[in-house]
This record gives structure tokens, sequence and C-alpha cells, in this order.
């Protein structure tokens, strides 16, 4: 990693404590990923951002703010990109991944939490990780219970948005959660300062949803027999997806997506990756953390191989990163005045 001290310093980071997450980062991510046989070519891209992963993004985002733009630091796929993109700022995925951020988020949270809360707690008080320092205002949802109490204690201490999702899905459920995301948009342009106009929202939303078909196509080549492409790969891939540009993302998963449909028609290419087949279940899933507690197996016949390889994986670290089926994605109709009433995307 290049030399980041003096922005890592002006973001009010603790460096001693963030020197020593560094320091173990090399050598985990090696063993996981690097010793893999057959790796696609174009993961390189991916093995370079985390080589880089608390420097060259993070600095992208404090060029950004330096030109007027704001930085919204989210915890799940519910908030909707489309909006922040459309007033000018950029979003990151801000759940914390790490096992490393949880002492810090037991400091404020019982020890018996949820780890990923802890570690999101963690990384924010403990402050080693850049993205929630540079942040201007974090956007939380109410997808569980802890998070409810995470983000009352974040909300004391950094700017915090909180969108209420609906429990069901009945139609007033459905026109509660258009409702919220309305309201967010209204923050959105609080905070920007930024007007969202009709235009600039069908740009955004297009430009989000070439990101999540990239993303989809290379979900999609799993389905392959042999499989091109190993699913920490894929889980790599999809974490990084969080919180990188956004059509720089298209671009590169389309150029993996291209790779792996060629590999596809090369099987020797891809016999290091044959294995039985699993389904995993539950929560996301940081890159560090490869086994799942739950499978199911698909309805593919089981291969001779004593190993397994997660081939669906239906949580935020995968296929709900771009999966939202055939409903709008953002269906928002803005109610401040007539003048801002937008159409459905």
């Amino acid at each position: 990693m290049a030399d980041y001290q003096a922005m890592w310093k002006d973001l009010g980071m603790d460096l001693e404590t963030h020197d020593q997450l560094c320091a173990v980062l090399p050598m985990a991510f090696g063993d996981t990923y690097l010793t893999q046989e057959n790796r696609p070519e174009n993961m390189a891209f991916y093995d370079f951002v985390v080589s880089e992963i608390h420097g060259v993004r993070p600095a992208e985002l404090i060029e950004l703010q330096k030109q007027g733009g704001k930085v919204f630091g989210t915890f799940c796929v519910f908030v909707p990109d489309e909006v922040v993109v459309a007033c000018g700022g950029a979003v990151t995925g801000l759940c914390g991944g790490s096992q490393f951020w949880v002492p810090e988020g037991e400091k404020v949270l019982p020890s018996g939490m949820c780890p990923l809360v802890k570690a999101s707690l963690g990384a924010h008080f403990g402050k080693t990780c850049p993205y929630f320092s540079v942040s201007d205002v974090y956007v939380g949802e109410t997808t569980c219970d802890g998070k409810k109490k995470a983000y009352e204690i974040l909300g004391a201490d950094k700017q915090t948005y909180v969108m209420d999702m609906p429990q069901m899905k009945r139609p007033q459920d459905y026109e509660k959660w258009t409702g919220e995301i309305a309201a967010f948009a209204d923050m959105v342009q609080d905070v920007t300062g930024v007007e969202l106009t009709a235009e600039k929202l069908g740009d955004a939303i297009h430009l989000i949803k070439e990101k999540r078909q990239a993303l989809a196509r290379v979900h999609a080549a799993r389905k392959a027999d042999p499989l091109p492409i190993s699913g920490k790969d894929v889980l790599l891939m999809t974490q990084i997806a969080f919180f990188d540009d956004p059509a720089r993302c298209a671009q590169m998963a389309n150029a993996l997506a291209d790779e792996l449909e060629a590999r596809k028609r090369q099987p020797c290419l891809t016999e290091a990756f044959s294995s039985n087949r699993a389904r995993r279940t539950g929560t996301g899933v940081p890159p560090s953390r490869r086994r799942a507690r739950r499978r199911t197996p698909c309805s593919s016949p089981p291969r001779t191989s004593s190993t397994e390889e997660v081939w669906a994986s239906p949580s935020c670290t995968s296929s709900q990163a771009w999966d939202f089926g055939n409903e709008p994605r953002c269906p928002l109709r803005l109610r401040r005045s007539s003048a801002r009433q937008l159409p459905e995307p």
C-alpha cells in the first residue's frame, strides 16, 4: 500500500491502531485468495483494490468533497444509491466485517450483541476505517433490533439518518416504503444542496442498473459446470462493489463476466473449481469469513470432490446486492412541491 499517512491523519484516524490492522491484511488476503489456482485474469483489478483498500477510494471520495460533493455511508442494500448519485454524491458501504473492530464495539454495546453490529460501531469509534471517517452522513435502516440501537448510538456522535423498513409486504407497506424513499430524497437534497430532478434521477437509475446488471452477469456465470470462478472471488468482487465508483464497478465486472463466459467454453481452465455445490443462506458474509454456517444443497447432483463450492448466496453480500426482481428499484415521487413531482422510473 502506498503512503497515505497524511490523509489518514487529516481524517482523524488512530494511526497506530490502524497500522496494526494493515499489518495483518496482506497475509490474511494472500492465504485466502492468492493461493487459489487458475484464477480469472480480471481478478487482478480486485486484488489491486484490496492492496490499496484504505487508500485509493478514500482519496477519491475526499477529492469529491473538495469539489462540493457529499459522501453517504450506508449499512444496507435497501438504501437507494440512485438518489445520492443523482444529487452529485457518492455512496460507500460501511458494515463492519472484521473481528478486529469487535473489541472497540463492545465498549458501547453488550458483548452478546451481533458481531457485525459491534464491528460497525467499533470501526467508527476506534477510528481505524477511512470509509467511516470520510462519510458526511451515515444512513441506516431498521432491519434488526441490534442495528436500531447502533444507529441511536452513532447518531449521538455523527449525523445519522435512519430509513424505517416495513416488516410486511402488504400494499400499505409498499406505500410506506415509497414514502421513506421520498423522505430520504428530501434529506439528501438538504445535505447536498442539489435539487433532484427527473432527468438526474433517470441518469442515476440507469448507471446503478448497469452496475447491478454487470454483477448479475458474474453471478450467472456460476451456473456453469464446471465453475469458471470460485465463490471466494465472487464474494470479493461483490464486496468491493459496495464502495467502488459505480461506473468503474460496472466496467470491471463486465470485463470479468466476459472472461468467465469465455472460460465456460474451455473446461480445462475451470477444473480447479470443480466441487460439490451448496446454497448458503443467512446474513452477509465479509471476504474474510468464507465458511457458511448453514448449507442447503441445490438440485444438482453431488460431485465426487470432497469440497463444496457455494454457488448461490441470497444475502446482501451476494444476490441481494443486485437482484430486485421486476420491481422498480427507486419508486420515487417527491412530495415537497408540485414542481418536484417525479415520474415512476
